[in-house]
């Protein structure tokens, strides 16, 4: 049951450090506002034998992607602890953000019949799996992030228990609902998605030189990770998905052997053109799923296309296949998507 031990630690830990994200932006903000230094801040400690803050925040990330590291098997990023500036204590947690997110729930397999060395903090002995999130990942984690807590609130920042607890879920899950009337997914001609970018201002294929955009580019292929979940993972990195259109623009297969690969996918969509008369798809926020699925289609197809965020804010061209383009105005996306590549064994490639 691998996804039982991702979810009793990923979601956690995801939250956990989105938490610290918040206080480090409070404490952003206190610093703009003259009410404090940030060296004040990040050396204030409750008690002259505690660690000061800035501690706080490198133990919590080292608990946050060692524990599940140690729980698949997996090597964790190593960071140097040389932080000093608010700035650089949110990139390390922005880095442990993007680590966890590489974790899926398949690394978990055999991880509760696994035994957690505890060597690292001195003592010889090994502790069960389950033991060791219960004793001591998710307790430890929570120490370090309501000890951050409190030496910001005796700081003066103002923090509640709100904020500590982050964003909550529903406390029943909302019925998945499209943003219209129509079906999630919709297929338009060639005319009609250029109709569509026109609409909203957007290029069929971007500048490199956009005022305010960042480009950069990586190749997909080979690298030994799933592919649809590397996908899904950069997703995540490039910015919320708020829906968009998908339009192909060059694709071949065997007639001989085969048909449409995108056959089956149309017909369940109640949808009868076929690829040359409709190779645009219109996705609704509520189709991601849909989106990850058929970019890993045209990615093992060799096929070129663009994705285009419904806000403007991100295009994603993949050139048979391989190359991968990116043009966004997303300040973190390169950042995240480099250390993405990165621990999958890849790299952003040099313009």
């Amino acid at each position: 049951m691998p996804a039982h031990m991702y979810n009793y630690t990923i979601p956690a830990l995801l939250r956990g450090l989105g938490v610290l994200q918040s206080y480090l932006d409070k404490m952003r903000a206190a610093v703009d506002a003259g009410q404090c230094t940030g060296e004040e801040l990040l050396q204030a400690r409750l008690a002259d034998d505690m660690l000061p803050l800035g501690r706080q925040f490198q133990i919590a990330c080292d608990n946050a992607k060692n524990g599940p590291a140690r729980l698949t098997g997996q090597e964790a990023p190593w960071f140097v602890d040389n932080e000093q500036t608010i700035g650089e204590y949110r990139y390390r947690v922005e880095n442990t953000i993007a680590f966890l997110r590489t974790l899926t729930p398949e690394a978990f397999e055999g991880s509760q019949a696994r035994m957690i060395d505890q060597s690292y903090r001195r003592v010889g002995s090994a502790m069960a799996a389950e033991d060791y999130v219960r004793a001591l990942l998710l307790p430890n984690f929570y120490f370090h992030m309501a000890v951050a807590h409190a030496i910001l609130r005796y700081k003066g920042i103002r923090l509640g228990k709100s904020d500590y607890l982050g964003a909550l879920p529903g406390l029943a899950p909302r019925p998945m609902t499209s943003s219209t009337d129509g079906p999630p997914v919709r297929f338009l001609t060639q005319a009609e998605s250029i109709e569509w970018l026109a609409g909203r201002g957007l290029r069929e294929v971007p500048t490199t030189d956009e005022p305010g955009n960042s480009y950069f580019q990586f190749d997909l292929q080979p690298l030994p990770v799933r592919l649809s979940d590397l996908i899904g993972s950069l997703m995540e990195d490039l910015g919320e998905f708020d829906g968009g259109l998908l339009l192909l623009s060059d694709w071949i297969w065997d007639d001989e052997y085969e048909g449409d690969p995108t056959a089956s996918y149309r017909e369940a969509q109640k949808e009868a053109r076929p690829l040359n008369e409709a190779p645009g798809l219109l996705l609704d926020k509520s189709a991601r799923q849909d989106a990850v699925a058929l970019l890993t289609l045209l990615v093992e197809r060799k096929w070129t296309g663009q994705l285009y965020f419904a806000s403007g804010a991100t295009t994603l061209r993949i050139v048979e296949g391989d190359r991968v383009h990116v043009y966004t105005v997303n300040p973190e996306a390169e950042r995240l998507v480099r250390y993405r590549l990165v621990v999958s064994g890849g790299d952003v490639l040099p313009i």
